[in-house]
């Protein structure tokens, strides 16, 4: 999976992280794909984004 940025996404009242977006790029018509990873410890593709961010390779920003 080739990631071109990524962000938390957080409750509606701003105060807890639910999700990182990941941006994976345009499709075949022009518009960006998303992938969303929620925030749970179990589940192996939230540790791969977190062994990323720890390797260095990707940072994860603030939500807009």
């Amino acid at each position: 999976m080739s990631i071109v940025s990524a962000k938390y996404l957080y409750t509606d009242d701003g105060t807890k992280k639910t999700h990182i977006q990941l941006n994976l790029g345009t499709d075949g018509a022009g518009g960006t794909k998303y992938k969303h990873i929620p925030i749970d410890t179990s589940r192996d593709s939230y540790n791969e984004i977190m062994d990323m961010v720890e390797a260095g390779t990707l940072t994860i920003a603030d939500a807009d």
